[in-house]
């Protein structure tokens, strides 16, 4: 009976993991798209080494049009300048480009990427560049609001290659695009280099999602000055780049670009990001479960003036690095002097506390020392102190003007549902998150007599599907504000681009389904994603039949925990079973609503080895492995 049940599990994996349908049909697109060209989601295609979208005309994308790159050739679509792309999918079809391989071979790098050219303003010395990764095509001009056209609701799976340094391709490359060119709801996936990169332009972002980047997730260079709103990073703690990896790397000069001496700062690297949840390697500050070559989960360097604004950041070794320039180019933290470069309104969480200094939330190194083991120091000693008029970093970043606030860890102080679960990632703020909920306790006159005035514990009020409003008077009757706040009012946030949301992050806090905009066209699990069909909704169709599930640390020591994500109410039956089909505990057995939810698994009492989790969710069934090690 035990081993029959056994046999039954292993069954339904094989089961799943051979099942495919026969190969759909499917276009192979080499060379130069040399005319207006339409790629539709009754068919497939297949980009074979650089495919360039010429000057003059546009290639046309259909919502869930699934795009693969070839991996022998590096696969890779350069729309060039003077070019356009319209690929516009939609939340229930998404657009994908993904691998070649077959389910459960996929992988970092497996083809080339995207890259989109454009003539808006760049700081090479010439006004131009070519891209790199060796495509032939040249960006940037003096047109800050050319259009090179839009991709909205687009997946980029398995892409970047990092040919040698600073010769790579990474997921989605921006370079001199114009504000006119629409990105926004972008996914990019196990890139094999950055996730994103901006060489200079000024194309302005929102939803932007980085998923297991090895490299950095947003990357900017080259005069860079656009805006971003809203995005989300989680990292594989195992998954680094011997040159660093960091959520966000900003430069603004190098070898044949303006120098910004000589009080030059009209072609600075400036962008502006608000609203980012930006998850690192580190599940608590005492971790050493990570690659050492995780660095900060921001370095800002070489005369860079990036704005993070309104941001959550969480389980990096450093917060913040700050690098200062060597004397060939204008100085990093003068930006910070004369407010070009600003940290305000930012929650940093979980620093790593176990080597020197204890928290590593701000560095300061000089000309690139010590960037790949910044955790060495807060701050160089300089004659003056060019943080001018601040004493130094610290004093600047916890100045309390901006509003920072730091916390120990994620758990005990953002408390967002469950970020670090790189199976099923959910980063939207629990109810006692300071993004959504005020603890602070009411003024003494407001309670006295034991009165709790809105019903709420004795605490300021937050409703967070209202505005924000900090006016106490009246007894608090307008006060509307959770524990940290965002600030659009600065000069940095306060145009029409900007969602005036009432949240830190990139999710708000009610509690509804909507909070989380990821939903219905990111893909957690694109390894094992059933590709053999011609349209994405055929493959959400087969989703849906399916349950989601994953179970984490794996290896695990003491408690594991499950996740889960129906899109039905369901009769739940989670059973964990040894090798020999014996059941060791029942986790658990009764209705479960639909949506996310995780659940903890004791195993103090269990012995090492590899057990099974078996999770029946009404006719769906999945078998996980999960590994003790005491």
């Amino acid at each position: 009976m035990k081993k029959n049940l056994l046999l039954t599990l292993l069954g339904a994996v094989s089961v799943c993991q051979s099942f495919a349908q026969a190969a759909p049909p499917t276009t192979t697109v080499q060379d130069s798209i040399a005319a207006d060209t339409h790629w539709t989601n009754d068919k497939q295609y297949l980009l074979k080494g650089y495919v360039y979208v010429t000057a003059g005309h546009t290639l046309t994308i259909d919502s869930g049009c699934i795009i693969k790159g070839d991996k022998d050739t590096k696969g890779s679509l350069i729309v060039e300048r003077g070019a356009k792309i319209y690929a516009n999918g939609t939340r229930t079809a998404p657009i994908v480009f993904t691998s070649n391989q077959p389910a459960g071979s996929r992988t970092y790098g497996d083809w080339g990427g995207v890259i989109l050219c454009g003539k808006a303003p760049v700081n090479w010395n010439g006004g131009q560049s070519q891209v790199e990764g060796g495509p032939r095509s040249l960006y940037g001009g003096t047109d800050a609001h050319d259009n090179t056209g839009r991709m909205t609701y687009v997946r980029i799976e398995f892409p970047g290659v990092a040919f040698s340094p600073n010769n790579e391709i990474n997921g989605l490359t921006l370079c001199g695009l114009g504000d006119a060119t629409q990105i926004d709801h972008i996914q990019v996936s196990y890139s094999g280099d950055d996730g994103f990169e901006f060489f200079g332009g000024r194309v302005n972002t929102k939803y932007m999602v980085a998923y297991r980047s090895w490299d950095d997730d947003f990357d900017t260079d080259n005069g860079y000055q656009g805006k971003n709103q809203f995005g989300f990073v989680v990292r594989d703690p195992y998954a680094a780049d011997n040159s660093g990896s960091k959520a966000f790397e900003s430069d603004s000069y190098q070898t044949g670009t303006a120098t910004g001496l000589g009080g030059d700062t009209t072609q600075l690297t400036k962008p502006v990001f608000s609203n980012f949840t930006v998850i690192g390697p580190l599940v608590s500050p005492t971790s050493t479960a990570y690659d050492p070559q995780f660095i900060a989960a921001a370095h800002i360097r070489r005369g860079s003036a990036i704005s993070i604004l309104n941001s959550v950041f969480a389980g990096w070794p450093c917060g913040v690095l700050i690098d200062e320039s060597s004397s060939a180019y204008g100085s990093t933290a003068a930006n910070i002097g004369n407010d070009a470069l600003q940290f305000r309104n930012n929650i940093i969480s979980g620093t790593s506390s176990i080597s020197t200094p204890n928290p590593k939330d701000v560095v300061y190194v000089i000309n690139g020392a010590r960037s790949l083991t910044a955790t060495t120091a807060f701050a160089d000693t300089t004659t003056g102190s060019p943080f001018n008029p601040f004493a130094g970093p610290i004093s600047w970043l916890y100045n309390p003007a901006f509003s920072n606030t730091v916390y120990a860890t994620e758990q005990t102080g953002v408390r967002l549902q469950s970020p670090f679960n790189l199976a099923l990632p959910n980063p939207v703020p629990t109810s006692t998150s300071p993004i959504c909920y005020n603890g602070k306790a009411l003024p003494s006159y407001m309670t006295a007599g034991g009165v709790d005035p809105f019903h709420n514990g004795k605490v300021y009020p937050f409703d967070p599907t209202k505005p924000i409003n900090t006016d106490t008077s009246g007894l608090f009757a307008h006060y509307n504000a959770p524990t940290v706040s965002p600030d659009f009012t600065n000069n940095k946030a306060n145009d029409a681009f900007f969602t005036k949301v009432n949240h830190v992050g990139g999710f708000p806090g009610t509690q509804t389904t909507s909070d989380n905009w990821m939903n219905g066209w990111c893909n957690f699990d694109p390894v094992n994603t059933d590709y053999s069909h011609v349209n994405t909704t055929e493959v959400a169709r087969v989703a849906q039949n399916t349950l989601q599930t994953a179970v984490f640390p794996n290896p695990a020591k003491q408690v594991a925990y499950i996740s889960l994500s129906l899109n039905q109410n369901s009769n739940l039956h989670i059973v964990m079973v040894d090798i020999t089909g014996k059941m060791i505990k029942e986790i658990f057995k009764g209705e479960m609503k639909s949506g996310s939810a995780t659940l903890n698994v004791d195993i103090s009492d269990v012995q090492s080895g590899m057990y099974f989790i078996s999770v029946t969710a009404n006719n769906m069934q999945k078998t996980l492995k999960l590994s003790v090690i005491k």
